[in-house]
């Protein structure tokens, strides 16, 4: 009953975790069952009895198990059995954007995530090895001890250099550590602007910074978004007409459309903010993965107009929750206090890791490894998409998105709908889009669309041409 593998990779504490916990589960191991004493458990399947004894506390932590003073274990009764079945029987989020952000955060072995906004597991476990966790046990930090507001001392100062390769002249001053790029929007929103005040949005773009903004009660005003950049005109059309405090924008392999503006759009973007007096927020929590000579707004202007907005969560991993805003030093003062009201720190330990990972190159290389992959991945879900009647521009784009054009004769909300049922997670284009345009879009993960199931989907459920 309690067979163990000595050869598995698994440790032995939780082969016998899993083991109680799957007859339990298949009802071999009914409620009110006495499980084995510690002693002869551990005699049965060869263990220490220090091993059964950590695993009988996991198993009680998880309310599988009860302990009965001076009888031993015994199979739990599932009280939480009702509770669950409320909770799974709770309506989905009214919020598709919401909705979309947990399906993606969600970790389901079965789905196609061809619509999330994260690379794979296993390519995350390569920057993020557990040698990592051992470096900081064995290094002088000390990781659950209170992290300074502002951010680590030594991973601002690895920020910093990073910026400065890039040409951003950024001291440990111009940073404060986030909790991600998420929480970064949040505080900048909470600090630029009032209800009512116009803020220039990319069109498509970000779903969730729209949802943030709209949250904050400002008005969204479009900028169309093309392959080489904003669209000049519009954007100075909407700065005369609506005269914003602020533009968000994604300078480097733009989500969703992967494209990248080039430096002719940098100058005039800058050269119209310091002309209407609005800030420049730079996304660039993609930028990493840009091959190649880059512009970015940041580098360009010194964060005079602009605010640049970094993250390690995308490519180290998305429960690292480690971003970072650069800027000039008094709107890092602001920043400081506001984070310190909301959240009063960051986290040693995950800043800690992002730091570890920093050092010694294991970033670089992995930032180097995964762009190579991505590139061959996105010839090859391009080629599968377009098999399957999904049409693309001209414009090769690059990084981890494709955007792509369903035929009009498809109706795309049915589309994301039918694919669900067949586990396969779309992201309906309108989402991108805060004037809710875009409605025969469709964003795709590189990743995950070259994927059997998915292009045989969409093969059965677009109409052909003739």
């Amino acid at each position: 009953m309690f067979e163990l593998s000595r050869e598995s990779s698994v440790p032995l504490v939780d082969q016998i975790c899993e083991r109680i916990t799957q007859l339990v589960r298949q009802g071999q191991l009914p409620t009110g069952t006495r499980l084995p004493s510690i002693r002869k458990l551990a005699r049965l399947i060869g263990a220490s009895a220090f091993t059964v004894v950590d695993a009988y506390d996991r198993l009680v932590a998880r309310g599988l198990i009860e302990s009965r003073a001076g009888r031993g274990f015994f199979v739990a009764q599932r009280r939480i059995a009702a509770p669950l079945i409320a909770v799974e029987a709770m309506p989905e989020s009214a919020n598709e954007s919401v909705a979309l952000a947990t399906l993606c955060m969600a970790h389901c072995s079965d789905i196609v995530p061809a619509g999330s906004g994260f690379l794979p597991e296993n390519w995350l476990l390569e920057a993020g090895s557990a040698g990592v966790l051992t470096r900081l046990r064995r290094g002088r930090r000390q990781p659950w001890l209170p992290c300074p507001p502002q951010g680590l001392p030594q991973l601002r100062e690895q920020i910093a250099a990073r910026l400065v390769q890039h040409g951003i002249a950024a001291g440990a001053g111009n940073i404060v550590t986030t909790y991600g790029a998420s929480q970064a929007f949040d505080l900048l929103a909470r600090i630029l602007f009032t209800p009512g005040d116009a803020v220039l949005v990319e069109d498509p773009g970000y779903f969730v910074l729209f949802e943030q903004l709209r949250a904050h009660h400002v008005r969204l005003i479009p900028v169309p978004r093309r392959a080489d950049g904003p669209d000049l005109e519009a954007l100075e059309a909407a700065c005369r007409a609506h005269r914003p405090r602020a533009f968000f924008t994604q300078t480097l392999l733009h989500n969703p459309s992967g494209s990248s503006a080039d430096a002719a759009h940098c100058h005039r973007i800058l050269s119209l903010a310091e002309q209407f007096g609005f800030a420049v927020v730079e996304d660039d929590v993609y930028g990493d993965l840009y091959e190649g000579a880059a512009v970015r707004l940041a580098q360009i202007d010194g964060l005079r107009q602009v605010i640049y907005v970094g993250s390690y969560s995308k490519l180290i991993g998305p429960a690292l929750r480690v971003g970072y805003v650069a800027a000039d030093v008094q709107l890092i003062a602001q920043l400081l206090e506001r984070k310190v009201l909301s959240v009063l720190s960051g986290s040693t330990l995950l800043e800690s890791f992002v730091s570890e990972v920093l050092d010694g190159g294991r970033y670089k290389r992995h930032v180097e490894h995964t762009r190579a992959r991505l590139a061959r991945m996105r010839r090859d879900a391009r080629a599968a998409l377009e098999s399957a009647g999904i049409e693309f521009e001209p414009a090769e784009g690059a990084g981890l998105f494709l955007w792509g054009r369903v035929p009009d004769g498809a109706p795309v909300d049915e589309l994301v709908r039918h694919a669900l049922t067949r586990r396969i997670l779309l992201a309906r284009g309108a989402l991108f889009s805060s004037a809710g345009n875009c409605g025969q879009w469709l964003r795709f993960n590189v990743t995950h669309s070259a994927s059997p199931p998915l292009v045989e989907f969409l093969r059965e459920s677009l109409p052909r041409a003739a």
